[in-house]
């Protein structure tokens, strides 16, 4: 019964690590020979007040491998004016270059990421609209209902999993 128990478990968590890294949306541009890769995790529409995650990347032109840069400059500005960030990222030896970030406020946005050599050289520069929203409502109930078909989709495996070892403890 405690195996039971520990796969159950274990279903449950696999099936929310799969869940936070398994959707989102990819903002692409083809820019001097390179493709302009950003990837967030926001499934629909990025919200106001949620931390989304962004990663860059640089792709060569037929996206089979990923270009050699060294950091990466990022900016966040609102459409009508000012800027809410900027700053270098540099590329982790063995991670994706990203970072999280939560916008205070549902607006229209810019992002613009530039990748540089290790002699700051630019390599590739692009820019891509962004729209914040701010429906807690969709975000709530979007939750709620990721929530309730994990924790079925969870039962039923562990059920399924609890039938099979107990048939083999039968025979």
């Amino acid at each position: 019964m405690k195996k039971i128990i520990i796969i159950t478990v274990f279903i449950f968590c696999v099936a929310q690590l799969a869940n936070g890294h398994g959707l989102g949306q990819s903002l692409e541009k083809e820019v001097n020979g390179y493709v302009v890769d950003v990837g967030y995790d926001a499934v629909d529409k990025i919200q106001a007040g949620d931390a989304t995650r962004f990663d860059f990347n640089l792709l060569n032109k037929d996206k089979s491998e990923i270009a050699d840069f060294d950091h990466v400059w990022v900016r966040i500005a609102p459409q009508d004016a000012g800027i809410v960030f900027a700053g270098f990222l540099y590329r982790p030896e063995f991670l994706l270059t990203g970072m999280s970030y939560t916008f205070q406020e549902a607006s229209k946005y810019e992002l613009t990421v530039r990748f540089l050599d290790k002699e700051d050289k630019t390599l590739a520069e692009a820019s891509f609209p962004l729209e914040i929203v701010s429906d807690e409502t969709f975000s709530a109930s979007f939750k709620s209902v990721q929530t309730v078909v994990g924790a079925v989709i969870g039962f039923f495996a562990g059920v399924g999993l609890a039938f099979i070892f107990l048939r083999k403890k039968n025979l």
